[in-house]
């Protein structure tokens, strides 16, 4: 009697449901949803890790790739400090991954294949350091391309010297952009919890 009661007088506008208040539980949800945003959010605009060296990209300086820029493809790649860039050779011809510019006399003193390339061969380098990096292929110099390391806008470092001093300036001269890396997932995680916790939590309770 008493339960039907109670549904009668809430179907009567007698009992309502009134939610209950609680400032700092969503002001640490919104704080957590915020950072597992900035958290996930480099990991989107990451890009591969390898370049393709394209079919036709040795036959001349007439290529198609030489025109579109892409005879290393994709041109330029974007990583971040500590990323392995694989190249990959998919043309017929063998090539060289050589850093610097065909006009410099300081080519390969930062990464060199150390011969060429044969078809379907590949090769391997790690970026530390951030920094624009131009490279292209010895046997045929109009291969060009750039690999970007950590966002960086100044090119041209062809040995370590350089890529030192350059790296100190870009640090002093900016505002470094936090990342969080492999705790990612886990904020992400303790943003969802706290979105279950919150709303059963704080539904709302009847009251008389």
């Amino acid at each position: 009697m008493f339960i039907e009661n109670q549904f009668e007088a809430f179907y009567n506008g007698s009992i309502s449901y009134i939610p209950m208040k609680s400032k700092p539980m969503g002001a640490l949800f919104g704080v957590l949803t915020l950072v597992a945003i900035l958290s996930v959010a480099p990991a989107f605009g990451q890009t591969a890790n390898e370049v393709d060296m394209a079919k036709g990209a040795g036959a001349s300086q007439t290529a198609d790739c030489v025109a579109a820029n892409n005879c290393f493809n994709p041109n330029p790649l974007t990583v971040a400090p500590g990323t392995q860039v694989t190249w990959k050779n998919t043309d017929t011809v063998s090539h060289t991954v050589t850093s610097g510019k065909p006009s410099d006399n300081q080519t390969g003193t930062v990464f060199d294949s150390g011969g060429l390339i044969k078809p379907g061969g590949t090769f391997q380098f790690t970026f530390q350091n951030a920094g624009t990096y131009d490279y292209f292929c010895i046997v045929h110099p109009w291969m060009t391309a750039q690999v970007i390391v950590g966002g960086a806008t100044m090119s041209n470092m062809t040995n370590t010297t350089n890529m030192t001093n350059t790296t100190n300036m870009t640090a002093s001269n900016n505002t470094a952009t936090p990342e969080f890396g492999p705790v990612a997932p886990i904020v992400l995680a303790i943003a969802v919890i706290s979105i279950v916790v919150f709303t059963t939590r704080y539904r709302g309770i009847p009251k008389l």
